[in-house]
């Protein structure tokens, strides 16, 4: 049986390999007003495992609903598990992880969790991935929570339906990170890198030399704890020259909130296509499935 991917928006995947639905985020109920991924946490009646990114609306909203509803083990940092345990997932669900563990899913399909960094949400970002952004150097952890706090507090603040729908989101997430994890998926046909937001530590990613790579060029990325000083071209050409994939598709580049244009992949996309870039490239349409080591 051949493995596919789906793609639901932001950093949410299903991955279908061996008889066992795995999901990578779960964020499927998304803020009204955003175009539909083609699938609910209601329609999912098979969720063998829950991989979550971290604890933000956007990654664990919906982890909870394929719990309880579809059976799953949600794979998880402290933070996340936190949040789930306070909407009811059990214990026996909960697979509390924070970096350098392998969870076995089946015979010949388990998934290595990786610590990963999370985008500098503190720091000047830009829609477009061809326009350098520098500065934002040497931030201090409280001005870093500071600026955080302020943004989480606009986005509750939106108007409705979006923002009331937000604030109930955050209210069963969180707004804290909780220290981001990244995913190595090893099966009988391939590996797969999933990287949900635009952040990693080049000691980690060297090296990995991963199938498929799904990478998120959502925000200002951060390199080793830093936001990254450059365009996120070069940020993504870095980053692939490290891991050395076999292909690369991007995530987190859609429309976060209603009226809000996402992020402009196109200079990414054709300097992936460049011959002399060690990787091929492809892209996702939501709830489209993709045969994978095909």
């Amino acid at each position: 049986m051949a493995t596919t991917l789906e793609w639901f928006g932001t950093a949410t995947f299903r991955v279908r390999d061996a008889g066992l639905d795995l999901f990578f985020d779960a964020y499927l109920d998304r803020l009204p007003g955003l175009e539909p991924v083609g699938l609910s946490t209601a329609e999912v009646e098979k969720a063998d495992f829950v991989f979550v990114s971290h604890a933000h609306f956007d990654h664990l909203y919906g982890a909870d609903a394929l719990a309880l509803g579809a059976g799953a083990t949600v794979v998880a940092s402290p933070e996340s598990a936190h949040c789930l345990r306070a909407c009811g997932v059990p214990e026996n669900q909960l697979l509390v992880v924070t970096g350098g563990e392998t969870v076995h899913c089946g015979p010949t399909t388990k998934v290595w969790v990786l610590p990963a960094l999370h985008a500098c949400l503190f720091a000047h970002s830009e829609s477009d991935t061809s326009v350098p952004c520098l500065g934002d150097l040497d931030v201090s952890a409280q001005q870093r929570a500071a600026k955080v706090a302020g943004l989480f507090g606009a986005m509750d603040a939106a108007p409705a339906p979006a923002g009331p729908a937000l604030v109930t989101m955050n209210e069963r997430c969180s707004r804290h990170d909780g220290g981001q994890l990244a995913y190595l998926l090893t099966t009988a046909g391939g590996s797969m890198l999933v990287s949900g937001s635009a952040g990693y530590w080049r000691g980690i990613f060297d090296g990995l030399r991963p199938d498929v790579a799904l990478l998120s060029v959502g925000g200002r990325p951060n390199v080793d704890g830093e936001p990254f000083q450059g365009p996120a071209v070069r940020y993504m050409l870095e980053q692939v020259q490290l891991l050395r994939p076999g292909q690369v598709a991007f995530c987190h580049h859609d429309p976060l909130f209603p009226g809000l244009p996402g992020v402009d992949i196109a200079p990414a996309a054709a300097a992936l296509r460049d011959p002399t870039v060690p990787a091929g490239y492809f892209e996702m349409e939501y709830a489209t499935p993709r045969r994978l080591f095909a």
